[in-house]
C-alpha cells in the first residue's frame, strides 16, 4: 500500500511553510501573503507558487542572507507536526506493514528533509533549486498543483503494479491530485482543522472527491488511524498475508 502526505496544513498546523529565516525579516503569514499580492498585482503573468518563491529569494536579497541549504532549512528542526503524527509513523515502522510513504510538498524540499518527519518517509518531493558553488539560483523542480500528478504518476511507476493508493491533503491544491488518486481507484483523505478547511472540504465533497475527512490527530487512538488500519488489513486479507 502506498500513502502519500501533502505536508503543510496535512502534517503540519500551518496553512503556510514556517521559514524561519523569513520570519526574522517580519515575514510571518500575513506580512507575507500581503508581499505576495503585491507581487502578483505588479506581474499578473506569475503564477501564485513562481511569485511566491520570488519573494522568498527577494528577501534574501534584500537582507544580505545566501540562499543555500543552511539558510533555507532553518528551523526544520522544530517544526510542530499535527497530533500524534510521529507516533503514527513509528506505528507503521515497528508493525513492518510494507506501507510505503512518501510526501509531496509545494515547500523547499531541503527543508522538509530536516524536520522530524524526514527518517520516517520513503521519499520526500518538494521545490528544488539549481546550486552553484553552494548557492541556490534558479528553481530546478517547482511542485504546483497540476505537478503533484506527475510526482505521483512517477512514484506509481516504481511500485508494484495495482498497489493501493492513498492520499492526504487539506486544501484546494490538493484538487488535481485528488481527481487523479480517484482515477485510480485510490482513496483520497481530507485534513479539516478549522471552519475555512471545512468550507473547502464541502467544495471537493460535492464534486465527490474525498473518501474521508478527519480533524488533525494522527493519535494511535484516532479515528484515521484506525482508518488506514482497516484499509491496511483489507489489503491483507484480500492478498492472503499477515503483516509480519
Amino acid at each position: 500500500m502506498i500513502i502519500i502526505y501533502d505536508f503543510d496544513g496535512t502534517l503540519t498546523p500551518y496553512s503556510l511553510p514556517q521559514y524561519e529565516i523569513l520570519h526574522r525579516f517580519g515575514y510571518t503569514d500575513e506580512p507575507l501573503r500581503k508581499r505576495l499580492d503585491e507581487e502578483t498585482e505588479k506581474d499578473s503573468s506569475l503564477g501564485l507558487y513562481d511569485a511566491y518563491y520570488k519573494c522568498y529569494k527577494d528577501i534574501l536579497s534584500e537582507n544580505g542572507i545566501p540562499m543555500n541549504k543552511e539558510t533555507v532549512s532553518l528551523g526544520a528542526d522544530k517544526v510542530k507536526l499535527n497530533n500524534g503524527v510521529i507516533d503514527y509513523f513509528e506505528k507503521f515502522k515497528k508493525s513492518k506493514t510494507g506501507i510505503k510513504h512518501f510526501i509531496i510538498t509545494s515547500g523547499i524540499r531541503e527543508y522538509v528533509t530536516r524536520t522530524e518527519i524526514a527518517k520516517y518517509v520513503d521519499e520526500i518531493y518538494g521545490v528544488t533549486f539549481k546550486e552553484v558553488d553552494g548557492l541556490y539560483q534558479d528553481i530546478d523542480m517547482l511542485v504546483t498543483d497540476e505537478k503533484k500528478v506527475d510526482i505521483i504518476k512517477e512514484i506509481q511507476r516504481g511500485q508494484k503494479r495495482n498497489e493501493k493508493i492513498i492520499y492526504f491533503g487539506d486544501g484546494i491544491t490538493d484538487e488535481y491530485a485528488f481527481e487523479y488518486i480517484h482515477s485510480q481507484g485510490g482513496k483520497n483523505v481530507f485534513i479539516a482543522v478549522d471552519p475555512k478547511s471545512r468550507k473547502v472540504f464541502n467544495e471537493l465533497n460535492q464534486k465527490r472527491l474525498i473518501d474521508e475527512c478527519f480533524g488533525a490527530d494522527f493519535g494511535n487512538d484516532s479515528k484515521l488511524a484506525s482508518f488506514v488500519e482497516d484499509l491496511l488489513m483489507d489489503e491483507i486479507m484480500m492478498g492472503g498475508r499477515m503483516p509480519y
